[in-house]
Protein backbone atom coordinates (compact mmCIF):
# COMPACT_ATOMS: atom_id res chain seq x y z
CA UNK A 1 0.00 0.00 0.00
CA UNK A 2 1.40 3.46 -0.87
CA UNK A 3 2.21 6.08 1.74
CA UNK A 4 -0.25 8.47 0.11
CA UNK A 5 -3.30 7.85 -2.07
CA UNK A 6 -4.81 10.82 -3.87
CA UNK A 7 -8.35 10.53 -5.23
CA UNK A 8 -9.89 13.08 -7.60
CA UNK A 9 -13.67 13.07 -7.18
CA UNK A 10 -15.67 12.64 -3.99
CA UNK A 11 -18.81 10.81 -4.97
CA UNK A 12 -19.65 7.15 -5.71
CA UNK A 13 -16.45 5.80 -7.27
CA UNK A 14 -14.02 8.08 -5.45
CA UNK A 15 -15.42 7.63 -1.97
CA UNK A 16 -15.86 3.89 -2.43
CA UNK A 17 -12.22 3.62 -3.52
CA UNK A 18 -11.17 5.64 -0.47
CA UNK A 19 -13.11 3.59 2.08
CA UNK A 20 -12.11 0.23 0.60
CA UNK A 21 -8.46 1.25 0.53
CA UNK A 22 -8.79 2.23 4.17
CA UNK A 23 -10.36 -1.15 5.03
CA UNK A 24 -7.31 -2.86 3.56
CA UNK A 25 -4.77 -0.55 5.16
CA UNK A 26 -5.17 1.47 8.35
CA UNK A 27 -2.03 3.60 8.12
CA UNK A 28 -1.83 5.04 4.60
CA UNK A 29 -2.66 8.71 4.06
CA UNK A 30 -5.77 9.10 1.90
CA UNK A 31 -6.74 12.47 0.42
CA UNK A 32 -9.86 13.14 -1.67
CA UNK A 33 -10.18 16.30 -3.77
CA UNK A 34 -13.75 17.35 -4.64
CA UNK A 35 -14.67 20.38 -6.74
CA UNK A 36 -18.10 20.96 -5.19
CA UNK A 37 -19.14 21.41 -1.54
CA UNK A 38 -20.82 17.98 -1.57
CA UNK A 39 -19.52 14.42 -1.33
CA UNK A 40 -20.91 10.92 -1.03
CA UNK A 41 -24.50 11.46 -2.15
CA UNK A 42 -27.02 9.66 -4.34
CA UNK A 43 -27.54 11.40 -7.67
CA UNK A 44 -30.21 8.84 -8.58
CA UNK A 45 -32.44 9.98 -5.73
CA UNK A 46 -32.61 13.64 -6.79
CA UNK A 47 -35.86 13.51 -8.85
CA UNK A 48 -37.70 11.95 -5.90
CA UNK A 49 -36.88 14.95 -3.75
CA UNK A 50 -38.59 17.25 -6.25
CA UNK A 51 -41.64 14.97 -6.31
CA UNK A 52 -41.89 15.12 -2.50
CA UNK A 53 -41.27 11.39 -1.96
CA UNK A 54 -37.98 12.19 -0.21
CA UNK A 55 -37.91 15.01 2.33
CA UNK A 56 -34.88 16.98 1.21
CA UNK A 57 -31.73 16.84 -0.88
CA UNK A 58 -29.69 16.63 2.32
CA UNK A 59 -31.29 13.22 2.97
CA UNK A 60 -29.34 11.90 -0.04
CA UNK A 61 -25.96 12.79 1.48
CA UNK A 62 -24.28 9.79 3.13
CA UNK A 63 -21.22 11.43 4.66
CA UNK A 64 -19.93 14.88 5.48
CA UNK A 65 -16.16 15.49 5.19
CA UNK A 66 -15.71 15.69 8.96
CA UNK A 67 -17.41 12.32 9.43
CA UNK A 68 -15.01 10.64 6.99
CA UNK A 69 -12.06 12.17 8.76
CA UNK A 70 -13.28 10.96 12.16
CA UNK A 71 -14.52 7.52 11.08
CA UNK A 72 -11.98 6.55 8.39
CA UNK A 73 -9.16 9.07 8.72
CA UNK A 74 -9.82 10.14 5.14
CA UNK A 75 -9.04 13.80 4.46
CA UNK A 76 -11.50 15.44 2.06
CA UNK A 77 -10.74 18.78 0.41
CA UNK A 78 -14.07 20.17 -0.78
CA UNK A 79 -14.27 23.11 -3.17
CA UNK A 80 -10.85 22.19 -4.49
CA UNK A 81 -9.99 21.24 -8.03
CA UNK A 82 -6.96 19.55 -9.58
CA UNK A 83 -5.55 21.97 -12.14
CA UNK A 84 -2.83 19.69 -13.50
CA UNK A 85 -1.06 16.39 -12.95
CA UNK A 86 2.62 15.54 -13.22
CA UNK A 87 2.60 11.76 -13.40
CA UNK A 88 6.35 11.31 -13.77
CA UNK A 89 7.07 13.32 -10.60
CA UNK A 90 3.81 12.12 -8.98
CA UNK A 91 2.23 15.35 -7.85
CA UNK A 92 -0.96 17.31 -8.50
CA UNK A 93 -1.47 21.06 -8.53
CA UNK A 94 -4.63 21.67 -6.52
CA UNK A 95 -6.56 24.93 -6.45
CA UNK A 96 -8.59 25.96 -3.42
CA UNK A 97 -11.59 27.62 -5.06
CA UNK A 98 -12.67 29.49 -1.94
CA UNK A 99 -9.23 31.02 -1.30
CA UNK A 100 -8.01 31.07 -4.93
CA UNK A 101 -4.73 29.45 -3.87
CA UNK A 102 -2.78 26.67 -5.58
CA UNK A 103 -0.82 24.05 -3.67
CA UNK A 104 1.09 20.90 -4.59
CA UNK A 105 0.03 17.45 -3.36
CA UNK A 106 2.39 14.52 -3.87
CA UNK A 107 1.02 11.03 -4.27
CA UNK A 108 2.16 7.44 -4.61
CA UNK A 109 -1.05 6.21 -6.18
CA UNK A 110 -3.84 8.11 -7.88
CA UNK A 111 -7.52 7.39 -8.57
CA UNK A 112 -9.30 9.50 -11.18
CA UNK A 113 -13.02 9.53 -10.41
CA UNK A 114 -13.99 12.77 -12.12
CA UNK A 115 -17.37 11.44 -13.24
CA UNK A 116 -19.34 12.83 -16.14
CA UNK A 117 -20.74 16.15 -17.25
CA UNK A 118 -24.13 16.97 -18.72
CA UNK A 119 -24.35 17.43 -22.46
CA UNK A 120 -25.88 20.70 -23.62
CA UNK A 121 -27.26 21.57 -27.06
CA UNK A 122 -25.57 24.21 -29.19
CA UNK A 123 -28.40 26.74 -28.96
CA UNK A 124 -28.93 30.22 -27.57
CA UNK A 125 -30.47 30.91 -24.19
CA UNK A 126 -28.60 28.41 -22.04
CA UNK A 127 -27.63 31.13 -19.56
CA UNK A 128 -31.15 32.44 -18.96
CA UNK A 129 -32.58 32.15 -15.46
CA UNK A 130 -34.76 29.05 -15.21
CA UNK A 131 -32.60 26.92 -17.53
CA UNK A 132 -30.83 24.01 -15.81
CA UNK A 133 -28.91 20.84 -16.39
CA UNK A 134 -29.28 18.15 -13.73
CA UNK A 135 -26.19 16.14 -13.00
CA UNK A 136 -24.74 16.99 -9.59
CA UNK A 137 -25.91 18.23 -6.21
CA UNK A 138 -25.18 21.95 -6.84
CA UNK A 139 -27.48 21.86 -9.88
CA UNK A 140 -30.14 20.03 -7.86
CA UNK A 141 -29.90 22.67 -5.12
CA UNK A 142 -30.31 25.43 -7.71
CA UNK A 143 -33.41 23.76 -9.21
CA UNK A 144 -34.89 23.20 -5.77
CA UNK A 145 -34.43 26.86 -4.88
CA UNK A 146 -35.90 27.97 -8.21
CA UNK A 147 -38.98 25.79 -7.78
CA UNK A 148 -39.64 27.13 -4.29
CA UNK A 149 -39.01 30.78 -5.17
CA UNK A 150 -40.59 31.05 -8.63
CA UNK A 151 -43.29 28.35 -8.50
CA UNK A 152 -43.23 27.70 -12.26
CA UNK A 153 -46.44 26.56 -13.95
CA UNK A 154 -44.92 25.20 -17.18
CA UNK A 155 -41.76 23.20 -17.81
CA UNK A 156 -39.97 21.92 -20.89
CA UNK A 157 -37.67 18.92 -20.54
CA UNK A 158 -35.13 18.40 -23.32
CA UNK A 159 -34.53 14.67 -23.64
CA UNK A 160 -36.67 11.57 -23.12
CA UNK A 161 -34.03 9.49 -21.37
CA UNK A 162 -34.06 8.20 -17.83
CA UNK A 163 -33.53 11.57 -16.12
CA UNK A 164 -35.97 13.32 -18.46
CA UNK A 165 -38.79 10.88 -17.75
CA UNK A 166 -38.10 10.80 -14.01
CA UNK A 167 -38.13 14.59 -13.89
CA UNK A 168 -41.42 14.67 -15.82
CA UNK A 169 -43.00 12.63 -13.03
CA UNK A 170 -41.41 14.81 -10.35
CA UNK A 171 -42.62 18.07 -11.89
CA UNK A 172 -46.14 16.74 -12.50
CA UNK A 173 -46.26 15.92 -8.79
CA UNK A 174 -45.71 19.66 -8.26
CA UNK A 175 -48.73 20.41 -10.51
CA UNK A 176 -46.46 21.76 -13.25
CA UNK A 177 -47.50 21.26 -16.88
CA UNK A 178 -44.72 19.35 -18.64
CA UNK A 179 -43.64 19.06 -22.26
CA UNK A 180 -40.86 16.62 -23.17
CA UNK A 181 -38.93 17.31 -26.38
CA UNK A 182 -36.84 14.45 -27.81
CA UNK A 183 -34.67 14.76 -30.93
CA UNK A 184 -34.96 11.07 -31.89
CA UNK A 185 -37.97 8.89 -32.66
CA UNK A 186 -37.27 6.60 -29.69
CA UNK A 187 -37.62 6.73 -25.93
CA UNK A 188 -34.99 5.88 -23.32
CA UNK A 189 -32.36 5.69 -26.02
CA UNK A 190 -33.51 2.49 -27.73
CA UNK A 191 -37.14 1.79 -26.84
CA UNK A 192 -39.35 1.40 -29.87
CA UNK A 193 -42.42 -0.53 -30.98
CA UNK A 194 -44.76 -1.84 -28.30
CA UNK A 195 -42.55 -0.70 -25.43
CA UNK A 196 -42.50 2.83 -26.78
CA UNK A 197 -46.28 2.82 -27.30
CA UNK A 198 -46.92 1.77 -23.70
CA UNK A 199 -44.67 4.54 -22.34
CA UNK A 200 -46.42 7.10 -24.53
CA UNK A 201 -49.80 5.90 -23.26
CA UNK A 202 -48.64 6.37 -19.67
CA UNK A 203 -47.33 9.87 -20.40
CA UNK A 204 -50.62 10.78 -22.07
CA UNK A 205 -52.53 9.44 -19.06
CA UNK A 206 -50.44 11.63 -16.78
CA UNK A 207 -50.99 14.68 -19.03
CA UNK A 208 -47.38 14.97 -20.17
CA UNK A 209 -46.98 16.28 -23.71
CA UNK A 210 -44.36 14.39 -25.70
CA UNK A 211 -42.75 15.69 -28.90
CA UNK A 212 -40.55 13.16 -30.70
CA UNK A 213 -38.23 13.67 -33.68
CA UNK A 214 -38.09 17.35 -32.81
CA UNK A 215 -35.37 19.96 -33.37
CA UNK A 216 -34.70 22.66 -30.77
CA UNK A 217 -33.86 26.06 -32.26
CA UNK A 218 -33.36 28.04 -29.08
CA UNK A 219 -34.38 29.04 -25.57
CA UNK A 220 -35.62 32.61 -25.49
CA UNK A 221 -36.60 35.23 -22.95
CA UNK A 222 -35.60 38.51 -21.33
CA UNK A 223 -33.17 37.53 -18.55
CA UNK A 224 -35.51 34.68 -17.56
CA UNK A 225 -36.72 31.85 -19.82
CA UNK A 226 -40.07 32.57 -21.46
CA UNK A 227 -40.36 30.06 -24.28
CA UNK A 228 -38.62 27.36 -26.28
CA UNK A 229 -38.49 27.49 -30.06
CA UNK A 230 -38.74 24.07 -31.71
CA UNK A 231 -39.41 22.72 -35.19
CA UNK A 232 -43.13 22.29 -34.42
CA UNK A 233 -43.52 25.79 -32.99
CA UNK A 234 -43.07 27.92 -29.88
CA UNK A 235 -43.72 26.53 -26.38
CA UNK A 236 -44.30 28.88 -23.46
CA UNK A 237 -42.41 27.84 -20.34
CA UNK A 238 -41.09 29.05 -16.97
CA UNK A 239 -38.54 26.27 -16.59
CA UNK A 240 -36.24 24.23 -18.85
CA UNK A 241 -34.45 21.06 -17.73
CA UNK A 242 -31.75 19.88 -20.13
CA UNK A 243 -31.41 16.09 -19.93
CA UNK A 244 -29.99 15.05 -23.31
CA UNK A 245 -27.29 12.81 -21.90
CA UNK A 246 -23.85 12.92 -20.32
CA UNK A 247 -20.24 12.55 -21.44
CA UNK A 248 -17.19 11.45 -19.44
CA UNK A 249 -15.21 14.22 -17.71
CA UNK A 250 -11.74 13.36 -19.01
CA UNK A 251 -10.07 16.73 -19.63
CA UNK A 252 -7.54 16.13 -16.85
CA UNK A 253 -6.80 12.61 -18.05
CA UNK A 254 -6.37 13.78 -21.64
CA UNK A 255 -3.94 16.55 -20.69
CA UNK A 256 -1.93 14.03 -18.65
CA UNK A 257 -1.56 11.50 -21.49
CA UNK A 258 -3.75 8.96 -19.76
CA UNK A 259 -5.12 6.80 -22.55
CA UNK A 260 -8.73 7.23 -23.60
CA UNK A 261 -10.73 4.46 -25.25
CA UNK A 262 -12.78 4.59 -28.43
CA UNK A 263 -15.82 5.68 -26.42
CA UNK A 264 -14.03 8.80 -25.20
CA UNK A 265 -13.83 7.55 -21.60
CA UNK A 266 -10.64 6.48 -19.83
CA UNK A 267 -9.41 3.06 -20.91
CA UNK A 268 -8.86 0.72 -17.96
CA UNK A 269 -7.84 -2.87 -17.31
CA UNK A 270 -9.86 -5.33 -15.21
CA UNK A 271 -7.85 -4.07 -12.25
CA UNK A 272 -9.01 -0.50 -13.06
CA UNK A 273 -5.42 0.52 -13.84
CA UNK A 274 -4.85 2.95 -16.69
CA UNK A 275 -1.79 2.95 -18.95
CA UNK A 276 0.10 4.26 -15.91
CA UNK A 277 0.44 1.40 -13.38
CA UNK A 278 -0.02 3.63 -10.31
CA UNK A 279 -2.97 5.54 -11.81
CA UNK A 280 -6.47 4.06 -11.62
CA UNK A 281 -9.79 5.32 -13.01
CA UNK A 282 -13.28 4.43 -11.86
CA UNK A 283 -16.88 5.52 -12.29
CA UNK A 284 -18.53 7.63 -14.96
CA UNK A 285 -15.20 8.80 -16.42
CA UNK A 286 -14.04 5.24 -17.18
CA UNK A 287 -14.88 2.61 -19.77
CA UNK A 288 -16.23 -0.81 -18.87
CA UNK A 289 -16.11 -4.17 -20.60
CA UNK A 290 -19.50 -5.02 -22.12
CA UNK A 291 -19.77 -8.76 -21.56
CA UNK A 292 -22.33 -9.35 -24.34
CA UNK A 293 -20.40 -7.34 -26.93
CA UNK A 294 -17.01 -8.42 -25.54
CA UNK A 295 -15.49 -4.97 -26.00
CA UNK A 296 -14.92 -1.72 -24.10
CA UNK A 297 -18.05 0.37 -23.71
CA UNK A 298 -19.28 3.52 -22.01
CA UNK A 299 -22.14 2.76 -19.65
CA UNK A 300 -22.24 5.19 -16.70
CA UNK A 301 -24.31 4.01 -13.74
CA UNK A 302 -24.08 4.40 -9.97
CA UNK A 303 -23.93 0.65 -9.44
CA UNK A 304 -20.95 0.36 -11.79
CA UNK A 305 -19.19 3.31 -10.16
CA UNK A 306 -19.44 1.73 -6.70
CA UNK A 307 -18.19 -1.64 -7.95
CA UNK A 308 -15.27 -0.07 -9.81
CA UNK A 309 -14.37 2.07 -6.80
CA UNK A 310 -14.25 -1.04 -4.62
CA UNK A 311 -11.94 -2.85 -7.04
CA UNK A 312 -9.61 0.14 -7.38
CA UNK A 313 -9.41 0.61 -3.60
CA UNK A 314 -8.65 -3.06 -2.95
CA UNK A 315 -5.97 -3.26 -5.64
CA UNK A 316 -4.20 -0.08 -4.57
CA UNK A 317 -3.94 -1.62 -1.11
CA UNK A 318 -2.28 -4.73 -2.55
CA UNK A 319 -5.31 -6.89 -3.29
CA UNK A 320 -6.20 -8.75 -6.48
CA UNK A 321 -9.75 -7.75 -7.29
CA UNK A 322 -11.15 -7.57 -10.82
CA UNK A 323 -14.07 -5.79 -12.42
CA UNK A 324 -15.12 -8.14 -15.22
CA UNK A 325 -17.73 -5.89 -16.79
CA UNK A 326 -21.41 -5.11 -17.25
CA UNK A 327 -24.30 -6.40 -19.32
CA UNK A 328 -26.18 -3.09 -19.43
CA UNK A 329 -28.93 -3.47 -16.84
CA UNK A 330 -31.20 -0.51 -16.09
CA UNK A 331 -34.59 0.13 -14.56
CA UNK A 332 -36.74 3.23 -14.38
CA UNK A 333 -40.11 4.18 -12.94
CA UNK A 334 -42.23 6.40 -15.18
CA UNK A 335 -45.23 7.39 -13.08
CA UNK A 336 -46.98 4.06 -12.39
CA UNK A 337 -45.04 2.18 -15.06
CA UNK A 338 -42.00 0.01 -14.37
CA UNK A 339 -39.52 -0.32 -17.25
CA UNK A 340 -36.38 -2.45 -17.24
CA UNK A 341 -33.80 -3.49 -19.79
CA UNK A 342 -30.60 -5.48 -19.91
CA UNK A 343 -28.15 -6.50 -22.62
CA UNK A 344 -28.66 -5.35 -26.19
CA UNK A 345 -31.61 -3.87 -28.03
CA UNK A 346 -32.58 -5.31 -31.42
CA UNK A 347 -30.78 -2.51 -33.26
CA UNK A 348 -27.63 -2.88 -31.15
CA UNK A 349 -27.58 -6.65 -31.60
CA UNK A 350 -27.98 -6.40 -35.37
CA UNK A 351 -25.27 -3.73 -35.58
CA UNK A 352 -22.93 -6.05 -33.67
CA UNK A 353 -23.45 -8.79 -36.26
CA UNK A 354 -25.67 -11.17 -34.27
CA UNK A 355 -28.44 -13.16 -35.93
CA UNK A 356 -31.16 -11.76 -33.75
CA UNK A 357 -34.34 -13.60 -32.88
CA UNK A 358 -36.98 -12.21 -30.53
CA UNK A 359 -39.36 -14.00 -28.21
CA UNK A 360 -42.11 -11.87 -26.68
CA UNK A 361 -45.15 -12.41 -24.54
CA UNK A 362 -47.93 -10.78 -22.57
CA UNK A 363 -48.17 -12.27 -19.11
CA UNK A 364 -49.11 -11.20 -15.59
CA UNK A 365 -47.22 -10.25 -12.44
CA UNK A 366 -49.14 -12.59 -10.09
CA UNK A 367 -51.44 -15.54 -10.45
CA UNK A 368 -54.31 -14.30 -12.60
CA UNK A 369 -56.90 -15.09 -9.95
CA UNK A 370 -54.99 -13.28 -7.18
CA UNK A 371 -56.02 -9.65 -6.48
CA UNK A 372 -53.74 -6.96 -7.91
CA UNK A 373 -52.30 -8.94 -10.79
CA UNK A 374 -50.92 -6.61 -13.47
CA UNK A 375 -49.98 -7.25 -17.13
CA UNK A 376 -46.31 -7.55 -18.05
CA UNK A 377 -44.84 -7.41 -21.54
CA UNK A 378 -41.55 -9.27 -21.98
CA UNK A 379 -39.16 -9.18 -24.93
CA UNK A 380 -36.23 -11.60 -24.98
CA UNK A 381 -33.47 -11.57 -27.62
CA UNK A 382 -31.10 -14.37 -28.54
CA UNK A 383 -28.63 -15.29 -31.29
CA UNK A 384 -30.13 -17.79 -33.73
CA UNK A 385 -26.72 -19.34 -34.46
CA UNK A 386 -25.47 -19.91 -30.91
CA UNK A 387 -28.70 -19.74 -28.90
CA UNK A 388 -27.05 -17.32 -26.44
CA UNK A 389 -29.22 -14.73 -24.76
CA UNK A 390 -28.50 -11.21 -26.05
CA UNK A 391 -30.88 -9.00 -24.10
CA UNK A 392 -34.26 -8.46 -22.60
CA UNK A 393 -36.79 -5.71 -21.99
CA UNK A 394 -39.80 -5.73 -19.69
CA UNK A 395 -42.56 -3.25 -19.00
CA UNK A 396 -45.57 -3.32 -16.69
CA UNK A 397 -47.12 -1.92 -13.54
CA UNK A 398 -45.68 -4.41 -11.07
CA UNK A 399 -42.88 -6.94 -10.70
CA UNK A 400 -40.70 -5.78 -13.59
CA UNK A 401 -37.63 -4.13 -12.11
CA UNK A 402 -36.29 -7.14 -10.20
CA UNK A 403 -37.35 -9.77 -12.74
CA UNK A 404 -34.96 -8.23 -15.27
CA UNK A 405 -32.14 -9.37 -12.97
CA UNK A 406 -32.83 -12.98 -14.00
CA UNK A 407 -32.06 -12.09 -17.61
CA UNK A 408 -29.05 -10.04 -16.50
CA UNK A 409 -27.69 -13.09 -14.66
CA UNK A 410 -28.20 -15.20 -17.77
CA UNK A 411 -26.26 -12.66 -19.83
CA UNK A 412 -23.42 -12.51 -17.32
CA UNK A 413 -23.11 -16.29 -17.42
CA UNK A 414 -23.51 -16.43 -21.23
CA UNK A 415 -26.47 -18.79 -20.98
CA UNK A 416 -28.46 -20.09 -23.92
CA UNK A 417 -32.08 -19.12 -24.22
CA UNK A 418 -33.25 -22.73 -23.83
CA UNK A 419 -31.42 -22.93 -20.48
CA UNK A 420 -33.73 -20.28 -19.01
CA UNK A 421 -36.62 -22.71 -19.13
CA UNK A 422 -34.83 -24.87 -16.55
CA UNK A 423 -34.51 -22.06 -13.99
CA UNK A 424 -36.17 -22.76 -10.67
CA UNK A 425 -37.86 -19.39 -10.20
CA UNK A 426 -40.04 -18.73 -7.18
CA UNK A 427 -43.81 -19.17 -7.34
CA UNK A 428 -46.63 -18.15 -5.05
CA UNK A 429 -49.92 -16.53 -6.14
CA UNK A 430 -49.16 -13.14 -4.48
CA UNK A 431 -45.80 -12.87 -6.28
CA UNK A 432 -45.89 -14.72 -9.59
CA UNK A 433 -47.94 -17.02 -11.79
CA UNK A 434 -46.90 -20.66 -11.96
CA UNK A 435 -45.17 -19.80 -15.24
CA UNK A 436 -43.15 -16.69 -14.45
CA UNK A 437 -43.28 -14.08 -17.27
CA UNK A 438 -39.70 -14.94 -18.26
CA UNK A 439 -40.41 -18.68 -18.40
CA UNK A 440 -43.69 -18.02 -20.18
CA UNK A 441 -41.74 -16.12 -22.86
CA UNK A 442 -39.11 -18.83 -23.30
CA UNK A 443 -41.85 -21.44 -23.71
CA UNK A 444 -42.49 -19.89 -27.13
CA UNK A 445 -39.13 -21.13 -28.35
CA UNK A 446 -39.58 -23.51 -31.27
Amino acid sequence: MPDRLLIIGGNAAGMTAATWARRQNSSAEIIVVEKTPFISYSECGIPYVFSGQINSLDTLIRYQPQELLEKYQIKVLIQNTVESLNLSSQFAEVKNLAENKISKINFDYLVIATGAKAKVPNIEGLNLAGVFTLRHMPEAKAIDEYLKKNKPRNAVILGAGYIGLEMAEALRACSIDVTIIESSKKLLGNFDGQLKAQIINELNKQKVKLLLDETIHGILGSQKVEYVSASSGVINTDLVIIAIGISPEVSLARSSNIRLGASGAIAVKETLQTNFPNVYAAGDCAEVNHIVLDKPYYFPLGTTANKQGRVAGINIAGGRAKFTGIVGTQAVKVFDLEIATTGLSIDEAKAAGFWVKELSSHSVSRAGYYPGSEPIFTSLLYDERTGKVLGGQMIGYEGVAKRIDVIATALFNKMKVEDLLQLDLSYAPPFAPVWDPILYTVRKLK
